[in-house]
């Protein structure tokens, strides 16, 4: 298989395979959140699992065996900011599995955790989010061009 098919092969599967599964996860977390869960049990480990497999199936996700042409620069800094979305997206399954884990401390085990505490975390997950959400913009672009074909038929087929 040609370089460029596998990149884009692994870009998309970063998409439809870790990102969607990450966003299933996240939705479920904010299901729990809501206040009229407050008085149903919250499933922490669950959501850490879930979390778990989306970081296992992102680490699973490699480029570095791809041989990419000296002169093709584009396909160099999609790789390097394919990469550094990898990192970043690992990244936020981590702070969301801590701030995961000290909800769960405090709720199973009464253990003390400030609002200050939880303040910094979910400030971290945010943060963490908003990293990856700009590597994300910033690979979008370049691997918007990389992937175009200029060979490939623009019109549309319409079904009879």
């Amino acid at each position: 298989m040609d370089y460029k098919k596998q990149i884009i092969e692994r870009v998309e599967s970063f998409y439809l395979d870790v990102v969607e599964e990450f966003k299933e996860a996240e939705m479920q977390i904010i299901k729990d959140s809501k206040f009229k869960m407050i008085f149903k049990k919250k499933n922490y480990d669950g959501n850490i699992e879930h979390l778990k497999k989306c970081k296992k199936i992102a680490l699973n996700i490699d480029v570095d065996d791809i041989e990419i042409p000296s002169d093709d620069k584009l396909a160099k800094q999609v790789v390097k900011a394919f990469e550094k979305c990898l990192v970043l997206f690992n990244n936020l399954c981590d702070t969301h599995s801590r701030l995961q884990i000290g909800l769960k401390n405090k709720a199973e085990n009464k253990e003390n955790m400030k609002f200050s505490d939880y303040k910094e975390l979910f400030q971290k997950v945010q943060t963490a989010r908003n990293s990856l959400n700009s590597a994300l913009h910033e690979m979008d672009i370049v691997y918007t061009d990389f992937a175009y074909d200029e060979d490939e038929d623009p019109s549309i087929e319409y079904l009879e």
